[in-house]
């Protein structure tokens, strides 16, 4: 699995992940939500014509279950995020990709430090 970091204004934050991810088109992935719910970039994502049935939603701002196909993780346990995304890569087969949307937002919740831990882990 690759690793890209794109740093970009908030206002160009979905516009650029949907570049991305309509990019990864015939790989399944992850993307972790920290800054719309994942109903909301679900809908965006359709909008903007990307299939998302190889897509697993981690959604760290709502902690209502709304499906049972959705993971909603606080985003101050990166314990609980790092451990989602190490089970659901090794059940991912072939390519994939990993996706952190406003990746910036850990910083309100966590320390620098654990931040960066994170990460590393994820690259």
């Amino acid at each position: 699995m690759a690793s890209l970091l794109i740093i970009t204004p908030v206002e160009k934050l979905q516009e650029k992940a949907n570049y991305i991810v309509k990019s990864f088109k015939d790989m399944s992935g992850i993307y972790i939500s920290l800054n719309k719910t994942q109903k909301s970039v679900e809908d965006i994502f359709k909008k903007s014509g990307i299939n998302t049935r190889r897509i697993f939603f981690i959604d760290c701002v709502t902690s209502k279950k709304t499906r049972d196909d959705v993971l909603h993780i606080a985003p101050d346990r990166l314990d609980l995020l790092d451990s989602a995304v190490g089970a659901f890569i090794e059940d991912i087969t072939g390519k994939k990709f990993l996706v952190i949307d406003a990746l910036s937002t850990l910083l309100i919740y966590n320390s620098e430090d654990s931040v960066a831990r994170f990460v590393k882990k994820m690259t």
